[in-house]
């Protein structure tokens, strides 16, 4: 079984984790330096008490029915989102967040690891108007003829890797990838290289990251 301290101790993003419960039980040190909260203060809190966190429209997102936690025991997999946020000050700040759910020793017992990094709309939105202005202007491009080779093949996961992914973002260990998809372990550790190689990065944690940030999964 994957352990929370380990995962939240291998990034160097601001993270924290809840239980079930909704109450934080780790709170790294990145999240006390973006958000402000010291963790001796936020430890057994509940979240919504603290992030206070609204959707990009302005509604009140966190709250004791907490929607992440409704996704959860549905069995269905968290999307990457964005959420205006309260630091301890009492600044406002856009964060962007990357959901990774532990199952727990018993039934029904998780931990969801939030990972959160502050994000600029305004520069996201001066980026996506310079890049809907230059399509625009730009020349048509022409269809590919078959046998042609691209010049910049854009790697692809296969759905098997696909699957290995889901599993990862699940905290699912190795042992129980391979047991879950009828294969052998060494395979298993096959198909995970394969995707750290074609996601370029050096681990299964950054992997499954950048597979929520980018709405890979």
């Amino acid at each position: 079984m994957v352990d929370p301290l380990d995962v939240i101790a291998s990034t160097g993003a601001a993270a924290f984790a809840t239980d079930e419960k909704g109450h934080v039980t780790i709170w790294n040190r990145q999240a006390e330096e973006l958000l402000g909260y010291p963790a001796s203060q936020v430890l057994g809190k509940s979240c919504h008490d603290i992030l206070h966190g609204m959707d990009v429209f302005g509604n009140q997102f966190c709250n004791r029915q907490c929607a992440l936690t409704c996704i959860v025991e549905r069995h269905e997999t968290v999307r990457h989102f964005e959420l205006d946020v309260r630091a301890e000050s009492g600044e406002t700040i856009p964060a962007s967040f990357s959901i990774v759910v532990l199952p727990g020793p018993r039934p029904r017992q998780y931990t969801m690891i939030h990972f959160l990094e502050r994000v600029d709309r305004q520069r996201e939105a001066s980026a996506l108007i310079r890049r809907i202005l230059t399509e625009q202007h730009a020349p048509p491009v022409s269809r590919p003829v078959a046998g042609d080779a691209p010049s910049e093949p854009t790697p692809t996961l296969t759905s098997r890797e696909l699957q290995i992914l889901r599993l990862l973002a699940d905290g699912t260990s190795t042992q129980g990838i391979a047991d879950s998809l009828f294969i052998s372990v060494a395979t298993t550790r096959n198909h995970v290289q394969n995707i750290l190689r074609k996601l370029d990065v050096h681990s299964k944690l950054e992997a499954v990251s950048l597979a929520l940030r980018t709405h890979l999964l």
